[in-house]
């Protein structure tokens, strides 16, 4: 999948069919916008691009919007590359960019100079300075200039609940991993380098290996059930383990930190990447009276995730 950081493309990338948003979970419902835009694609034998920019806006408006995305660039480069779009456009949203009417942004990037054949969006899509543009002018001037065709994608629902990127936020803030999944269709993944910690764990028998997780989605203090991949020492290959994300109250208090326990391993992985699914929710996080309390209860979470019941869908 090539990557553009400007409206300015070859001519080889011009007359594309183009799925237009943030796409910050790449969920079920950015899905449908994305094999709406594939199905175009393949019917009129076009290219298939995806526009999309960073930083997410609302990071952007607000810098103290840590613990916000679902998916960071990284993540959602290579969900889209597996999917297998032809080029994505990943525009800077910064300063100058949120000075571009909407107007500007459909005649200019979009008609000008990315010469799009069809626009495809979902039914919510805002664009413009203060956000005047929305599907409705998108429509407008598809019909009025005939230089593209404009397709709307209807909002998608699971068991009446709108599927979308607060929706899923919300719900890992509640530690309802496996609901979050499922509007995702994957598990929830954040990757992250392995920093060294305190070696705490390892005083009461279980190594962990530590990440911050700040540019992701804050979740529910807890832990959880996780599948992990190295993928630098170990390519393909998973381990299963536990996680405990939140503040450690039984031995200091902290920023929250993510701490993965992977079962039956024993390798030397500091400063490498580590990919961390989410399966499931165990128990919330609380305060022991003593580490022998902390151990014995690690003990019992080890053995809840490696039943059954929580590894059956795995």
């Amino acid at each position: 999948m090539k990557v553009f950081r400007s409206f300015k493309l070859p001519k080889s990338y011009h007359k594309a069919a183009m799925a237009i948003g943030n796409f910050d979970g790449i969920h079920k419902g950015h899905l449908a916008v994305i094999n709406k835009a594939k199905h175009i694609a393949k019917e009129k034998k076009l290219k298939l691009g995806i526009l999309t920019f960073e930083p997410h806006p609302k990071s952007f408006f607000r810098k103290q919007y840590d613990f916000f995305r679902l998916t960071n660039f990284r993540e959602k480069f290579l969900i889209l590359k597996n999917h297998k779009i032809d080029f994505l456009v990943n525009i800077r949203f910064n300063s100058d960019f949120l000075k571009i009417s909407a107007d500007k942004f459909i005649l200019n990037n979009l008609i000008n100079e990315l010469k799009v054949s069809d626009v495809i969006t979902g039914f919510d899509f805002v664009f413009g300075n203060n956000k005047k543009g929305d599907v409705e002018l998108m429509k407008s001037y598809s019909d009025k200039t005939k230089k593209f065709e404009y397709h709307e994608v209807s909002e998608i629902k699971q068991n009446n609940h709108e599927i979308s990127s607060s929706s899923i936020r919300n719900l890992l803030r509640k530690g309802m991993i496996i609901e979050a999944n499922n509007m995702l269709s994957r598990n929830w993944c954040i990757s992250s380098v392995i920093i060294s910690g305190k070696k705490n764990g390892r005083k009461i028998g279980f190594k962990t290996a530590n990440v911050k997780v700040n540019k992701f989605c804050n979740l529910a203090y807890g832990v959880y059930l996780v599948k992990v991949q190295i993928p630098m020492m170990f390519k393909m290959k998973y381990f299963y383990g536990i996680a405990n994300y939140g503040v450690k109250p039984t031995v200091e208090n902290i920023d929250p930190l993510l701490e993965v326990h992977i079962f039956d391993f024993n390798e030397n992985i500091y400063f490498y990447r580590m990919n961390v699914e989410f399966i499931n929710f165990i128990r919330a996080e609380k305060k022991f009276e003593s580490l022998e309390k902390l151990k014995s209860q690690i003990i019992k979470d080890i053995q809840q995730a490696r039943n059954d019941r929580l590894f059956k869908n795995n």
